[in-house]
């Protein structure tokens, strides 16, 4: 495009003079402005981070500058469909993404725990809703606390916290742990537990050697069947 013929996306004036270091270019969209809507702000620059975790400010417009701060704790960037291969590469995201993980197979238990409610356990992500909702949307606050190294800590430290209610400090929240199955042996599982498997089908939790070395189906998911079995022909002569 000539430059000159350019109009400034956001006053919508062309150049004026016909001098092309008028122009200033804004990271974030590509597009050209002049001096008057660009003034050399510096901004962290989403796709920038996303397709390379490059967290170096650019320059971007005015106009972009008070849109990116607007989004910033947005969390609109689903990682997973814009590039999965970031966590290839990026450890720190993965582990964040198991942290997630969990604390969604921990918030069943909290909403039906008169205490976790009342001790309103759940607020402690309150400037993180999203992370009690899903484990794939991000915000761009987010990913530069995931640099940072703040969003690991704190969010571990909140993993930490709900595990120990559930596990430790509430008997209610405990007798909704699993035994496993498969061997009957070793502590009360839970889904969120690092050394188990859950069945997809089921939702029983296993020790992830005895799911993984069972040569059969799921123990629970076979009782089940057996009685819907066994229940169908006494439906059949009822109807009868």
């Amino acid at each position: 495009m000539n430059i000159l013929m350019f109009h400034v996306f956001f006053n919508n004036k062309p150049f004026t003079g016909g001098v092309p270091s008028e122009a200033r270019q804004c990271d974030y969209t590509g597009q050209y402005y002049c001096s008057n809507c660009h003034w050399n702000d510096l901004a962290v620059v989403p796709a920038r981070v996303i397709h390379n975790w490059d967290f170096e400010p650019r320059k971007v417009s005015r106009y972009n500058m008070r849109y990116l701060a607007l989004m910033l704790g947005r969390p609109v960037l689903k990682l997973r469909e814009i590039n999965p291969l970031l966590f290839n590469y990026v450890e720190e995201l993965v582990e964040i993404r198991k942290l997630r993980q969990d604390i969604l197979l921990m918030k069943p238990y909290f909403i039906t725990c008169k205490e976790a409610m009342e001790a309103r356990l759940l607020l402690q992500l309150q400037d993180r809703q999203h992370f009690v909702e899903n484990d794939d949307m991000y915000s761009l606050q987010d990913l530069l606390d995931v640099s940072s190294g703040r969003l690991g800590a704190s969010l571990t430290d909140i993993h930490t916290m709900f595990a120990k209610h559930i596990k430790l400090d509430c008997e209610r929240c405990q007798a909704k742990g699993f035994v496993c199955e498969l061997c009957k042996e070793g502590d009360i599982l839970f889904p969120f537990d690092s050394h188990t498997s859950v069945c997809q089908d089921c939702a029983a939790v296993f020790h992830r050697d005895c799911y993984y070395d069972n040569s059969t189906s799921c123990p629970r998911c076979m009782r089940m069947s057996l009685r819907k079995q066994a229940q169908e022909p006494e439906d059949a002569t009822w109807q009868q």
